[in-house]
Formats: C-alpha cells, sequence, structure tokens
C-alpha cells in the first residue's frame, strides 16, 4: 500500500501508521521502520503516529486485509487471479467482466457466517433499467451508492422495500485552488453566497439532504451544523466585484448530477445574471478519462466524498491536508495544516472533536475550500424475502450474512 512506486489508491489513509507517510514520500526507504510487525505467529503490532479511535474500521477494508504470502511469492503480479487466488472469506470470484461479477460460495468453507446465498452476482445497470428487473423478480437487490437519482426510482412516497442509511457521504462543489480563476476566494465566497439552498431541496430525492453546515455528513461524530455561507445576494455580488472577475461562469459533474447542476447554475445566473455554462458527462466517460484515476478540465465542479472509515478525520484530512494523496482540489493552507495536526494529535474525544470541529469551519465557513450542497443516504431496495441486509455508507452488508427465503 505505501511503496512510492505502485502506492494504493487509499494510500493516505494508511500514514497513521509510524513512518508510512515518511515511505511513501522516499524519506526513508527503510520499509521494516514502517509500523508494523509480526510478533509471533498470530500476533500483528501496529505502531501510530497519533491517536486513532478509527483505526479498527481502517482493518477491517478490503486492502487492509491479509495477503498471501505464498501466492504472492508463487506467483507474482498473477496472484490474483481467480483461478490461483487465495479466499479466507465465504465466496470466491466465479467469474468477472467490465459489467459484472459473480461470487460462488466456497464449498470448503466452515466460518461463522450465517447465511445461506449460494451464489451473488453483481452488475451494473442504470437506475431506472434496474427496476424492472426488480419489480419481475430477477433481481433481489438494487444497490444504490453514490447518485441522487433515487428519484428514478421513488418518483412519490418512499417505497416500504427501500433501506435508506443515514446522511453519511457529502458531496460539494469543488475548486481547482491551483488555477488563478478558481483560486480566488473571493470568487468562492460569491459563489458560495450565490447558493439557493432552498431552490436545492426542491429538487432533492429522499436519499438527499441539503447540506447547511460543514463537509463532515450529519451520520458521522465531527458533524458542523450550520457552517455553510448563508444565501445572500447582495453579498454575493459584493465578492464578485472583489473578485475582479468578468468571464463566464462553469459548472460541471457527471450526468447523474444534473438537477443539481442545473439548479445551482441558475441560482449563480440569477444572482450574477448572465450566463452559466453546465458541463456533464456519463460514468463511463468518467471512468475512460483517465486509467486509474479520474481527471477532467473542469475548475468547478460538483462532487462528492464518501466515509472509507467513519471519522471526521477522512474527510477533512484527506481532503484538504496539503500532503494528501486524495487532495485532488489542490487547496494547500498551512493554517488548516496545522489545526488538523492538532486535531490528530488530541488524546481527549471532546478536544478532538473539538478542534475538527474548528477544522471544518475553516475550511468550509473562512476559505471555502469547497461548498457543501447536500449530504447522501446510501440505500438498497430489498426483494421481501432477502434477510439480513443492512445500510450505512460505504461498507455494507456482507452477502455471506444474507438469508434467502424459499419464495412461496
Amino acid at each position: 500500500m505505501l511503496d512510492p512506486q505502485s502506492p494504493g489508491s487509499s494510500v493516505a489513509i494508511y500514514f497513521v501508521l509510524e513512518n508510512g507517510q515518511d515511505y511513501y514520500l522516499s524519506q526513508t526507504n527503510d520499509a521494516d521502520s514502517i509500523g508494523v510487525r509480526a510478533l509471533d505467529d498470530r500476533t500483528v503490532e501496529f505502531r501510530l503516529v497519533a491517536p486513532a479511535p478509527y483505526f479498527m474500521s481502517v482493518m477491517n477494508r478490503p486492502d487492509a486485509g491479509p495477503q498471501p504470502q505464498h501466492a504472492i511469492e508463487q506467483h507474482r503480479e498473477g496472484w490474483t487471479d481467480p483461478a490461483v487466488q487465495v479466499v479466507s472469506g465465504a465466496f470466491a470470484v466465479e467469474a468477472r467482466t467490465d459489467e459484472s461479477v459473480t461470487l460462488r460460495r466456497r464449498s470448503d468453507y466452515s466460518g461463522w457466517r450465517s447465511g445461506n446465498v449460494a451464489e451473488v452476482e453483481l452488475y451494473r445497470s442504470a437506475i431506472a433499467d434496474a427496476l424492472p428487473n426488480y419489480e419481475h423478480g430477477e433481481t433481489d437487490l438494487i444497490l444504490v451508492r453514490y447518485t441522487p437519482r433515487l428519484a428514478d426510482l421513488m418518483p412519490g412516497a418512499v417505497r416500504p422495500d427501500a433501506l435508506l442509511g443515514p446522511a453519511s457521504w457529502s458531496a460539494y462543489v469543488r475548486f481547482d485552488h491551483t488555477d488563478p480563476t478558481s483560486g480566488n476566494i473571493d470568487l468562492r465566497r460569491a459563489l458560495a453566497h450565490a447558493v439557493d439552498r432552498e431552490a436545492l431541496a426542491a429538487v432533492c430525492p429522499a436519499n438527499l439532504v441539503v447540506a447547511t453546515g460543514g463537509v463532515v455528513p450529519p451520520a458521522l461524530q465531527g458533524h458542523t451544523p450550520d457552517i455553510a455561507l448563508r444565501y445572500d445576494p447582495d453579498l454575493a455580488r459584493d465578492y464578485l466585484a472583489r473578485s475582479g472577475f468578468d468571464g463566464e461562469l462553469e459548472l460541471a459533474g457527471m450526468m447523474v448530477w444534473d438537477s443539481i447542476l442545473e439548479t445551482v447554475a441558475a441560482s449563480w445566473q440569477e444572482v450574477f445574471g448572465g450566463s452559466v455554462a453546465v458541463r456533464s458527462w456519463s460514468w463511463r466517460e468518467d471512468e475512460a478519462m483517465n486509467v486509474g484515476g479520474r481527471v477532467d478540465s473542469a475548475n468547478v465542479r460538483v462532487t462528492g466524498w464518501l466515509p472509507g472509515y467513519a471519522d471526521p478525520e477522512y474527510f477533512l484530512r484527506l481532503l484538504f491536508q496539503s500532503t494528501s494523496r486524495t487532495n485532488e482540489g489542490g487547496f494547500a493552507d498551512p493554517a488548516f495544516d496545522v489545526l488538523i495536526e492538532r486535531a490528530r494529535q488530541e488524546r481527549g474525544d471532546r478536544g478532538r472533536l473539538e478542534r475538527f470541529h474548528e477544522a471544518d469551519r475553516y475550511a468550509v465557513a473562512d476559505r471555502v475550500a469547497v461548498i457543501p450542497l447536500v449530504y447522501g443516504r446510501s440505500t438498497a431496495f430489498v426483494q421481501p424475502y432477502v434477510r439480513g441486509w443492512w445500510e450505512f455508507g460505504k461498507t455494507s452488508a456482507s452477502f455471506a450474512d444474507v438469508t434467502v427465503e424459499p419464495v412461496r
């Protein structure tokens, strides 16, 4: 994960390990200095650079699981191929394409998982296309993750078969802070004060809640309420004049955000006059932009962040710390780095949360690093004969715990 030549996609999460960040940044080439070692055949010691109450959640991530050394040594780069893959869980990969994955329960599995599912086929689909198969009984679950398009499935009242998790992820306007235009704080303040949140509420489906707080969502400890800059057209126009910007505004994002994009753009157009260009693309185009990452030329775009672990640090440090590999907007502020490091080193629970509140206020209300728009609720539509599924954020129930009852 920390190899500087081929790091894991979530490498910044592991900077909490002693010497982990220094190894990744090539400030040391001693891998043995990283704070992980086996004390005996059944005991692993992790040494951390800061208190991390979320650390066991990090260990629950797929990329933190134990890896089979013997298979890696035997098969080298091919050790993850399904034909030779070593699996410790209830399922093994039976087949995989670009559009689907089939998992089959291992006949030799003797673990404690209580479910009775023998095979799982996961396939990707547009939300509107998924519903007919579900209603005909050909699909057992629809997992609606990071999307505002729940209205395609629930145009009216919330369906009784919908499991809505708490508001555990955030969507916001992200800026390219390295660009002279979007890096202008007066322009960012102008745009923030020109977002009409009542208009946003009118287009939000059941899985979205209009954000009036910081970037940390309400489901997580450390959420800071009521700090998003208020809608104030006069103040927005004053800040726009201070910024010196007189060009055409452009707002970009994936097509699933069209209603949000159009609402924010209409709000800006009403406040500032003139036109606001909106550019969008499909998730297929998004994936094709750059292998291994998403790259586009938009200086101002709508995007979001899901909790890899349920802690405010995952949002604030990983999004905004200047050395974070996942700081996609390039926000770099020495005062914020000091705040976030103080929060990381705080040993008391109350003091730790207070410092994260301070960091959120500084990033969102003072420096307008992003403009929070909505908080999202991961959702599943579950057939009545499926038992044991639950929803939170990024991590959901295990298929190995799910029971499928006979259809009568």
